[in-house]
């Protein structure tokens, strides 16, 4: 994931930790952790690859004490986060009334509510393929995000990403593509619990997606460090799915079904909110006259 300060653009790999450190204490309600990074001199203000601040992460995890913080140094209370919700939105949405009292005797403002997590397409939006030239390998680390292709992080236009290389494990004649229109409607897509898709190259024949990075690994790293997981985390996680795929289910014209499910592609953000990726599989199967579109079983293995 990136993060940028509000204001200025920043790429130095600590500031990019200790942003993702600041907005992790909000999100857990670490109010000591939280208030030593404010005294250093960190702005309140960061916001992540979501445009999402503190003062949204603390709004919508029910932190109160955290947004009294934030506000008592000088948070703005109506940044919008990459859905156009400001932190009363988001303290509405998951019904934390006394949060929603404190944003609001502070000047807090909410004219989106009920509006779908969706945004019109950035002019960006209209490429659709990535240079090749601009992905930079220097410093590269290979990492496992999902369980389709071989993924490193790399930087792209400054902002660390996952490069994924589709491997070809089908023995069937289908050839794997990613049509325009596709790669389109896959870089509007948002929403807070689905991985972002940035874009693809083909490059030597190899078909190559470029996805946001996220740093604190997946479901199945979590569940083999644990034991198990606690029920309220359990549900959280479950919600986080849940909400995701119905994103995905509902989306128009065409519903996005998933169908390939695994630890390895749920994904955890800065939040600790888990975040879907790898739904773009089914639509990387160019079919030959009478065939199904369907996924071979060594994909879902």
């Amino acid at each position: 994931m990136a993060y940028k300060c509000s204001g200025k653009d920043s790429t130095d790999d600590f500031d990019m930790q200790r942003i993702g450190n600041f907005l992790s204490c909000a999100s857990r309600g670490d109010r000591v952790g939280l208030n030593l990074m404010l005294r250093d001199g960190i702005s309140p203000n960061v916001q992540d690859y979501d445009k999402r601040t503190a003062l949204h992460l603390a709004a919508s995890e029910g932190h109160a004490s955290i947004v009294e913080l934030l506000l008592y140094y000088k948070a703005d209370v109506n940044l919008d986060d990459r859905w156009n919700r400001t932190p009363l939105t988001d303290a509405r949405l998951y019904g934390h009334r006394d949060i929603c009292r404190i944003l609001e005797v502070n000047g807090g403002k909410d004219s989106v509510m009920n509006s779908p997590m969706t945004v019109v397409a950035d002019e960006d939006a209209k490429e659709v393929n990535i240079d090749i030239s601009e992905i930079k390998s220097e410093h590269s680390e290979r990492i496992e995000q999902g369980v389709m292709g071989n993924s490193e992080m790399v930087k792209w236009r400054g902002t660390w990403v996952v490069k994924t290389i589709i491997e070809r494990q089908i023995d069937f004649p289908v050839k794997m593509v990613l049509s325009a229109n596709d790669i389109t409607q896959l870089r509007e897509l948002r929403h807070p619990n689905i991985l972002q898709f940035l874009g693809s190259i083909m490059h030597d024949g190899q078909m190559i997606l470029i996805t946001e990075h996220l740093p604190r690994g997946s479901l199945y790293d979590i569940l083999i460090k644990r034991v198990g997981l606690d029920l309220s985390l359990a549900l959280r996680f479950a919600l986080d799915i849940a909400r995701g795929m119905n994103y995905l289910h509902h989306h128009k014209p065409c519903p996005i079904i998933h169908n390939h499910l695994d630890p390895k592609n749920l994904l955890q953000d800065e939040g600790g909110h888990l975040k879907i990726g790898e739904y773009w599989i089914q639509m990387l199967y160019e079919l030959h006259p009478n065939q199904e579109r369907t996924i071979h079983p060594l994909l879902l293995s």
